[in-house]
């Protein structure tokens, strides 16, 4: 089966092709900042993964009650990535085997996108100090997402070189 039937649906959650598995931060860098990909590397894609970043007690059912709020941009952003690790951990896998975040926020009820909020998240799970991993990443600003409280949906491709 080809790869445009297995994927043909926008409502797969996880995709996984075995292209080609150590951390993404043993990948050679390049000095342009790019990230070489070995032949022997296998991906892992997770799309579209939101999280609402409630308080304790409150649920699915409880969205877009007053008293349930989804979180602001770093809560939302810290959940997302806290449930990408916990499935990364169940394979096996790490943070570190993260090599690309698409991010995509909207700007809160005041009209302002919180993009340092959601640095704070990501600072959280990568950092360039110490020679810490930090995957290559795009922030684009939308005007909505699928429902009103979400500020930031995220998707990650992860790669592991194969031993």
């Amino acid at each position: 089966m080809s790869i445009s039937k297995k994927c043909s649906g926008l409502l797969m959650t996880v995709m996984l092709f075995t292209v080609c598995s150590a951390h993404a931060a043993e990948f050679e860098k390049g000095d342009d900042g790019g990230i070489l990909i070995p032949p022997n590397a296998e991906m892992l894609l997770y799309s579209g993964s939101i999280n609402f970043a409630m308080p304790d007690g409150c649920g699915r059912e409880d969205l877009g009650k007053a008293e349930c709020p989804a979180g602001d941009m770093e809560a939302q952003g810290t959940a997302i990535l806290e449930g990408f690790k916990a499935r990364l951990e169940a394979r096996g896998w790490s943070m570190e085997n993260v090599v690309r975040a698409n991010v995509y926020g909207v700007a809160g009820a005041d009209g302002k996108l919180d993009f340092a909020g959601f640095n704070k998240a990501f600072a959280k799970f990568f950092s360039r100090d110490d020679g810490g991993w930090y995957p290559a990443r795009t922030f684009v600003e939308v005007a909505a997402l699928f429902r009103p409280e979400l500020l930031v949906e995220v998707e990650i491709l992860a790669m592991k070189v194969r031993d």
